[in-house]
């Protein structure tokens, strides 16, 4: 007989090894000595008594008196191990009966703590141009309606890649019948270089553009649901451009009535002439 094999087997169905070897060789036999079984199974005297008492317990093996002597005999493999089977049953039945009641106690618990709303999940504070560009595109690839924007720098789109990126993500909310507002300050279409080709290029496509003197804040709302805001730091650091993101309703509302407050004082880049700055400089403007 293969007893490796068989080993395996007993062992799958929920006995230990050891329990499995004593239990083998209890059916090899009539009845053993606890020092017969040691030493046919070869496990120390200190764990031979742990094994049996566990399979006696568990009605795999019977144990008897003789005089002074403890005799042990194999339970019929079939009854022994059914026995295992509904111990297993009986343990899982219980563990479920556990859940049950658990469950019933800690789930209100679990759904009231969800109802906590926590800042930092509608929150993200970004330092680094890369992270920035990408959260800008990612809102602009969700934006159904309308997106906002006051727009200064510094930019995050410092590559010639994001910059294409970037337009080509407003081309395609303009595409699928979103709208673009943007609000230029006069003195970064005369001194960043490829600003102004881009807000011309951005107005062929279908972005509509103003003019004001100054803005108060580097700004973008999203369908008045998202709002991206530069923050000024109050020391010079290396990061140039640290920017917020906030997903909360009432605050892009708000920040929408900011918008087309400056929105109503600026002047309309097509109407001042958008290839001419000088054009555009002598319209003209409101202070902010």
């Amino acid at each position: 007989m293969d007893t490796s094999k068989y080993l395996r087997s007993f062992i799958e169905i929920g006995l230990t090894e050891r329990e499995a070897k004593v239990y083998m060789t209890l059916l090899s036999g009539n009845m053993f000595t606890v020092l017969e079984l040691q030493e046919a199974v070869n496990i120390p005297r200190t764990k031979i008594y742990e094994v049996l008492n566990k399979l006696v317990s568990r009605n795999i093996c019977i144990e008897k008196k003789l005089g002074r002597n403890k005799l042990y005999e194999a339970v019929e493999p079939k009854i022994a191990l059914e026995r295992v089977v509904e111990s297993y049953k009986k343990d899982l039945q219980r563990k479920e009966d556990l859940i049950n009641q658990v469950s019933e106690i800690f789930t209100p618990i679990f759904q009231s703590s969800k109802s906590i709303v926590n800042p930092l999940e509608f929150i993200d504070v970004m330092n680094e141009k890369g992270q920035i560009h990408k959260r800008y595109t990612a809102c602009v690839k969700s934006t159904k309606r309308e997106m906002l924007t006051l727009n200064k720098g510094p930019y995050a789109c410092d590559t010639s890649d994001r910059l294409e990126e970037q337009e080509d993500e407003e081309f395609k909310l303009l595409k699928r019948g979103g709208s673009c507002k943007d609000i230029y300050e006069l003195k970064e279409l005369k001194e960043v270089d490829w600003l102004l080709n881009s807000v011309k290029k951005s107005l062929m496509l279908g972005q509509q553009a103003r003019v004001v003197k100054k803005l108060p804040i580097k700004m973008l709302v999203f369908d008045q649901e998202k709002v991206m805001f530069a923050l000024e730091q109050p020391v010079p650091t290396a990061n140039e451009l640290t920017m917020i993101y906030i997903e909360h309703k009432q605050l892009a509302e708000a920040c929408s009535i900011l918008f087309y407050h400056l929105w109503d004082q600026g002047a309309d880049v097509n109407e001042v002439g958008k290839d001419s700055v000088d054009k555009i400089e002598s319209f003209s403007f409101v202070s902010n």
